[in-house]
């Protein structure tokens, strides 16, 4: 029914990115689902390590080679892995995504009900120990979400929605011509597939306030082009459907993460057409939402925790030295 597509570059985070490829494929393997790894081969001897240790695993078919000489380019190694694909739909996924295909297959289904024409799946971010917690089975997926809806704070960063996890028929995939490869480094090529597939089922419009680069901890609060990407969410949402995204570390002077304000000039520039003489009659979710539970007649009460958008909570922070770090701005 589905197929999942993953990009790998070990050139950091080696070991962390192996040892959740592989639990990835364990459970790949348990679930009967396949697997697309599109491996950049730097030569190392981690590379080397990593497709021995995923050659095992029937449902993972990994793609390896020197696809590119500089910084990691994920939308070169997701087009390289859609080329494989012969399932009816296709599922993004990075490897640092708890594996629950259950949910997936939930989404899969729907498509092919004509419920929606694709997905994106809100992505929780968890704390070091959160992660812990969830990977050696002391918490179950439900008992998180639990913990998360009761605004509990050590396991939890913040809440995506928009993700870059989406669900979606692999001929619109090829139809909207892929990834972008112009994009290398951390940041925006997801917006800027995600744009195009709303584009193509006229499911965006254009604004005042589309361009608007605005981050936040509750979906509900967010703004410009997350906000436009973020209502199509909404109905996964209200149900409490999310993935996980594990804890990794971000490496002090990356160029991944520095890439990200000339990500954001390519974005904006391809999608110039969309600044609009109308802003948006909200400029946040927070109206839209309400609605959608007065629709439904559910008790918005349960959803108190995404009106939670203050910065910089300290008891998110799950160790003293990090509590630490956070304090000293470092």
């Amino acid at each position: 029914m589905f197929t999942v597509i993953i990009p790998v570059d070990l050139c950091q985070r080696a070991s962390d990115i192996t040892s959740k490829a592989i639990k990835i494929a364990q459970s790949a393997e348990s679930s009967n689902i396949k697997i697309i790894i599109a491996h950049n081969d730097r030569a190392k001897k981690y590379d080397d390590f990593f497709l021995k240790s995923l050659a095992k695993f029937e449902m993972v078919n990994i793609i390896s080679d020197r696809f590119y000489e500089e910084g990691v380019n994920s939308s070169i190694l997701r087009n390289i892995a859609f080329n494989l694909v012969d399932s009816e739909h296709v599922v993004l996924l990075d490897v640092d995504i708890w594996p629950d295909f259950n949910l997936i297959e939930k989404y899969s289904r729907r498509i092919t009900n004509n419920c929606e024409p694709f997905y994106i799946l809100p992505c929780l971010y968890l704390t070091k120990f959160g992660s812990q917690q969830l990977s050696s089975n002391k918490l179950t997926v439900q008992q998180l979400k639990s913990r998360f809806y009761n605004f509990s704070r050590k396991e939890f960063l913040h809440l995506a929605s928009p993700s870059s996890v989406t669900i979606m028929k692999t001929k619109d995939y090829k139809f909207i011509g892929g990834f972008d490869t112009d994009f290398s480094g951390h940041g925006y090529e997801d917006f800027d597939f995600l744009v195009r597939l709303l584009i193509h089922y006229k499911k965006i419009k254009s604004t005042t306030d589309f361009f608007v680069n605005k981050t936040a901890r509750s979906p509900l609060f967010l703004e410009g082009f997350r906000r436009h990407l973020g209502e199509v969410c909404l109905e996964t949402l209200i149900e409490k459907d999310m993935v996980f995204h594990l804890y990794h570390s971000k490496p002090i002077d990356s160029q991944y993460y520095a890439a990200r304000p000339d990500n954001f000039i390519t974005f904006a520039s391809k999608h110039s057409s969309l600044i609009g003489d109308i802003p948006s009659k909200d400029s946040t979710l927070i109206t839209k939402f309400v609605e959608l539970c007065n629709q439904k007649k559910i008790d918005i009460q349960d959803y108190s925790i995404l009106f939670d958008n203050k910065p910089g909570h300290i008891d998110r922070f799950d160790t003293f030295k990090r509590r630490l770090k956070f304090l000293m701005n470092r």
